[in-house]
């Protein structure tokens, strides 16, 4: 299979910005390290195989775009989209035009707009971290919005708009300003999106497309970063000691919020972590609410 005859849109130049997925999350067992029922076992080893296999098909949707060369569209036309994604589950809706800089160095990326997608990771698994009950939602997740970014992106192409699908696993645009920028939410100090929807409790997707795109409404998130930047519990109660206090701002744009093999390292000690995603006060409904 070639894409001689499909020409990226964009190319990302930013030497600060690598993409790397660590082995060792391939690696990683295929069920829960604690002792649960067979059902809940095989969800788990569904869950993250589904994952790995979404992450690979999205990386095939480039494919199929040679004659796609649509752009524009209606008003009526997204109504319809986010009305199918609504259907399919998704949270959260935004458009943005590709921020350049936020490209991982040497990927193509196929369109010039960001549909980005959003989907809640429910906390009655979240409240359990680190446990594998957390990485069952966490992984479910990951997989479901994987499949549906795949699916809408597919449903883009049947119209004839160049589109590709970027899973919530590892895209190749940089999720995080994407979705600051679009609106959404704000960052965290550790590097998480925090909504007021549901603190830093959600996957994030990306379809890049040629596809003329309407506007994002801008929210006011004054209450949420007041009461992030008196807070630092995520600093204070990373598992794996990996939040900086302070983050690493680069010339290039790129800001590093955690120390990613100590991250890593904290995912496979720590039964799968994501402590972060449980400590967040914003993301606590009880506390909340």
């Amino acid at each position: 299979m070639s894409d001689v005859r499909i020409e990226p849109t964009y190319v990302g130049k930013n030497e600060d910005l690598i993409f790397i997925v660590p082995k060792e999350l391939f690696s990683m067992s295929a069920g829960p390290i604690e002792v649960l029922d067979r059902e809940t076992a095989k969800a788990f080893s569904k869950y993250m195989r589904g994952t790995f296999k979404g992450f690979q098909q999205a990386r095939k949707t480039k494919y199929g775009n040679e004659n796609n060369n649509k752009t524009e569209t209606t008003p009526e036309f997204w109504e319809d989209f986010e009305k199918r994604a609504k259907e399919l589950n998704v949270d959260f809706i935004a458009y943005i035009p590709v921020l350049e800089n936020f490209i991982f160095k040497g990927l193509k990326v196929y369109g010039k707009n960001c549909i980005i997608l959003g989907m809640e990771m429910k906390w009655e698994g979240i409240k359990n971290a680190p446990s594998a009950k957390c990485e069952i939602e966490v992984f479910r997740v990951y997989k479901v919005l994987g499949d549906v970014t795949i699916e809408l992106a597919e449903y883009l192409k049947s119209k004839g708009y160049k589109s590709e699908a970027h899973h919530p696993f590892g895209g190749k645009l940089l999720y995080g300003p994407h979705v600051v920028a679009a609106g959404l939410g704000i960052m965290g100090k550790n590097g998480l999106i925090i909504t007021p929807e549901f603190g830093p409790r959600q996957r994030w997707s990306i379809i890049t497309t040629d596809a003329h795109i309407p506007g994002s409404s801008k929210r006011n998130f004054d209450e949420i970063e007041e009461f992030c930047k008196s807070c630092d519990l995520c600093v204070k109660n990373c598992r794996g000691g990996s939040v900086y206090k302070e983050p690493i701002k680069k010339d290039s744009g790129i800001i590093t919020h955690i120390d990613r093999s100590k991250c890593i390292s904290s995912i496979l000690k720590n039964n799968y972590c994501s402590y972060c995603l449980k400590i967040c006060p914003q993301g606590n409904p009880d506390y909340r609410h």
